[in-house]
């Protein structure tokens, strides 16, 4: 028996295609989440080319935050953001009851998808535990598209895509695909010919290796860095699109050289103030995490000047107005 989402949920996921904004967590001075940066948050994406965000993931800190936050989180997102965007809830949690109370929530509060990751404690022994877990998450989010959230480097536990699919195609409520984020390109590849046979979709996650996504087979694509530097990655679809690989390849090495600078002094952080820098007051990340110094800051805008990113140079305004 298929349990995959029935053909109008499908064209909810149809529609989400090109970059997809893995969004931060805006939190004040104090560490409390600050809903009140949601609105222009939304508005940026939105001048940016951006119509679909994934709520609560990696890049959002979901593990370090309270139930009662992401709930609020997603409220705010949905409040602010419903009809103008797609919404994705990243539900996943160590705890599999938790799991299952915020799968709930946001299908209670209509999310367009739901999605988990694999747990980082008590990690699943094979597939089939692992579908399982999976089964359970979305049978309480009512059904909703489910998107498996493959990142080994944060699930800690990682089988081969290709058998969680043909796993999950016939166990999970409402199936959908997965998010790839992963550097197997065996993987890749037979997932997305998975995916093509059963009807899903697999929406990349390596913003570093986004053309390499596309050439497989992928029209969507995850990532924190289309949060404040989507022109780049706009310009890898339209080119592959248009059948340009030059113009396709120029664009992802623009994507790569504005990621080494993350690797180098932590994605969250990093991406964090480059975000402040194109004029989202997004605040300092979650303790222990802390946030980029201002000479840090000016160090990689001047790396990252030459790529000609939209809003991310040294004389920013909102540059000078961080603290």
């Amino acid at each position: 028996m298929q349990t995959t989402a029935d053909s109008n949920a499908m064209s909810e996921i149809d529609a989400m295609r090109g970059p997809i904004a893995a969004v931060h967590t805006p939190f004040d001075a104090s560490g409390r989440f600050d809903p009140g940066v949601i609105p222009g948050y939304a508005e940026h994406l939105l001048s940016s080319g951006i119509g679909a965000v994934y709520v609560c993931g990696s890049t959002g800190e979901s593990l370090a935050l309270t139930t009662a936050e992401r709930r609020s989180i997603l409220e705010t997102w949905s409040d602010t953001a419903a009809g103008s965007m797609k919404i994705i809830a990243h539900v996943g949690s160590n705890a599999l009851p938790e799991a299952e109370e915020l799968a709930r929530h946001a299908d209670a509060v209509g999310v367009d998808a739901i999605s988990a990751m694999n747990p980082t404690f008590g990690r699943a022994r094979d597939v089939d535990a692992l579908v399982g877990h999976h089964a359970r998450i979305a049978a309480a989010g009512g059904g909703r598209p489910y998107l498996v959230y493959e990142i080994a480097a944060f699930g800690g536990v990682s089988f081969p895509a290709s058998e969680v699919i043909e796993s999950a195609v016939s166990r999970v409520p409402g199936f959908a695909g997965l998010k790839f984020t992963s550097s197997d390109p065996i993987q890749l590849q037979l997932a997305v010919a998975l995916a093509e046979i059963h009807g899903l979709r697999i929406f990349f996650g390596s913003d570093e290796n986004l053309l390499s996504g596309l050439a497989a087979g992928c029209v969507s694509a995850i990532g924190s860095t289309y949060g404040y530097a989507a022109e780049p990655a706009h310009a890898v679809f339209r080119a592959f699109a248009e059948g340009d690989l030059i113009a396709a390849r120029t664009a992802q090495r623009r994507i790569a050289r504005l990621v080494v600078p993350l690797l180098r002094h932590g994605v969250l952080r990093t991406g964090r103030a480059l975000l402040e820098t194109v004029g989202v007051p997004i605040g300092p990340p979650r303790s222990p995490e802390t946030r980029l110094e201002p000479e840090t800051l000016a160090a990689v805008l001047a790396e990252i000047a030459p790529l000609g990113v939209p809003g991310l140079t040294m004389g920013s305004d909102s540059m000078e107005r961080r603290p």
